[in-house]
């Protein structure tokens, strides 16, 4: 496992060829979603690779960010590791036990996000906390954990159904397969293109599971002139019409914070 760290490690921080007189630092700048808004290959609304082309042309040069999707898993295991060098978007600090942000740097919020919590009209679920979500089936992705609601996996008090992706899960509710999911208000529009008519048939609790906020996660190995470069451009992304109109095209203005 070190030596694929070390290996990976080498790749997520590589100097490209000159560009004129001065070398270009190729930044990887790493995702583990793997849809919508954040993953779109076939989309011009590809959310990482629009934040990864947008940092790059501030940089003036100095720097080429590229859009890498990697498994969660690889990610999570990379993070274990304190001489791991990497930037990871859309994190944030909870998701990888950072909460006091000693072990990375942190940029300022790129989205103020919620969780919502869905259910079929004709069987709609009013949440009012975990505990109201007692002798439900909740459409689960693969691998992921849900801590707010393992104790009552274990306690068989509610199920879990597991399938390989969000849309995946959204469609078994759909079939009625499973009682509810949990879908973060970024990914609603790219469901809504995909899933027909997808409003009509969905209920959507008024209170949702928690808010949260997503950042830029960048490893304490890096550079401090990049790690510097990408906080402060980042912070000033409130009144960056260029970034206000790459969330508008993927209708998440709504979720935009004002610096």
């Amino acid at each position: 496992m070190r030596i694929l760290i070390t290996l990976l490690v080498a790749c997520l921080l590589a100097l490209s060829a000159r560009a004129g007189e001065r070398e270009v630092l190729t930044v990887p700048l790493v995702t583990y979603y793997d849809q919508a808004p954040f993953y779109s290959p076939q989309s011009a609304t590809d959310l990482t690779r629009q934040l990864a082309d947008l940092l790059t042309s501030r940089s003036g040069g100095r720097y080429r960010f590229v859009a890498t999707v990697l498994p969660k898993k690889r990610v999570e295991n990379m993070a274990q590791f304190d001489d791991w060098q990497g930037l990871v978007a859309w994190l944030h600090p909870r998701f990888v036990n950072d909460e006091e942000q000693h072990r990375f740097f942190w940029t300022e919020p790129l989205l103020l996000e919620e969780d919502l919590v869905i259910s079929r009209a004709e069987a709609p679920v009013e949440y009012a906390g975990p505990a109201s979500l007692r002798g439900k089936v909740l459409g689960t992705v693969l691998n992921h954990r849900y801590a707010d609601v393992e104790d009552m996996f274990a306690r068989h008090e509610l199920r879990r159904s597991d399938a390989a992706s969000l849309e995946t899960n959204v469609r078994k509710l759909l079939l009625g397969r499973v009682d509810v999911v949990f879908v973060s208000y970024s990914s609603l529009p790219g469901l809504r293109e995909r899933i027909p008519k997808l409003d009509r048939m969905l209920y959507i609790a008024p209170q949702p599971r928690n808010h949260f906020t997503r950042h830029i996660l960048l490893t304490r190995g890096l550079p401090p002139e990049l790690v510097r470069f990408v906080q402060e451009t980042v912070a000033k992304f409130g009144h960056d019409p260029e970034w206000q109109a790459i969330v508008a095209r993927d209708h998440l203005e709504s979720l935009t914070p004002k610096h």
